[in-house]
Parts: structure tokens; sequence; C-alpha cells
């Protein structure tokens, strides 16, 4: 039998177990970091990762190299791609343009980066209806999303509980 005081909590476990659903497939990538292979001689590497956040959009981005897509974007992941050293603008996927969205590098052999996407769902992409406040993206909001290039130590330590994914 549910009681009214039952309601309350099925309801927040429902939440949290819809919202594990969405959360990528892998294994930590603090528990796979050690065991990566080393950046490939004459080669450049750039990680991409995006964190858990419940109040942004958990719509997935395409993300690309000089217009070329390399991998998928997805909530709570991490993956990397080894490329060749030159220059490169990293772009993802977006609804709506924001200044500075995506960016430029240029990469030496041996060089690693780290890139964050993050989500810029606000209000104002909702036509004033609030933001995305439980999965996906409502009916009438779009989905921004930025490029940044992130210290390595930082990102080191942000990654640190995201699922390593194959992008």
């Amino acid at each position: 039998m549910v009681t009214r005081m039952n309601l309350p909590r099925r309801a927040v476990l429902l939440s949290l177990l819809a919202l594990g659903a969405c959360a990528p497939q892998g294994p930590p990538f603090a528990s796979v970091a050690g065991t990566l292979r080393p950046v490939p001689q004459g080669m450049a590497r750039i990680f991409v990762y995006r964190w858990l956040e419940p109040y942004e959009t958990l719509s997935p981005t395409a993300v690309s190299l000089n217009g070329r897509p390399v991998g998928v974007s997805d909530i709570g992941s991490v993956f990397y791609r080894d490329v060749a050293p030159g220059r490169y603008t990293i772009s993802v996927q977006s609804d709506e343009v924001y200044p500075d969205q995506f960016k430029t590098v240029t990469l030496e052999p041996g060089e690693v980066i780290y890139v964050r996407i993050e989500s810029l769902l606000t209000w104002s992409s909702c036509g004033g209806g609030g933001s995305d406040r439980g999965g996906g993206s409502p009916s009438g909001c779009r989905n921004t999303f930025v490029v940044v290039i992130v210290d390595p130590t930082v990102a080191q330590y942000e990654m640190r509980g995201l699922r390593f994914t194959q992008g």
C-alpha cells in the first residue's frame, strides 16, 4: 500500500533512477586514466569531456575538428582523439549562436589539450519559460553548446568522476 509519505520518496527515487539511465556507459575515467596508451609519436591528443549537469540539457552534441565530426559529447563523459599536429577549430553542434562559442588551437607533437563542452540552456532559449529541469530539452527550448579550453590540472580533476567512452 502506498501512503502519502511514501509518494515523495518514490518520486525522488524514480527521478534519480531516470537520471542515472541517461548517464553514459563506460568505466570511470579515474580507473582507466593510468592505462591509456601514451600519445603516439608525432601526434597530439585532444580530450573532450562534459559534466553531468542535471539542470542543463541532457541532449548529446556532435564534436567536430575543422568541420569533420570526431565524436559525440554526452553528459558525464570523456573521450579523446589523437590527431596530427596542426591548427584545429573545435566546434559543436548547437541550436544557438554564442560569442566565442568555438575555439581554434594549434597543436604541437606530443601536446595534450583538454576541452570541456558546456551547455547554456537558459530561460531565454525556452521562450522565457525557465530552464530545462528534468531531462532532454523541453518543447520550445533550444540547446546552446560552447567549447572551453581548460587548464590540464583543472581538467584532470574535473574528469575523475566521469565515464570514459569511445565518444
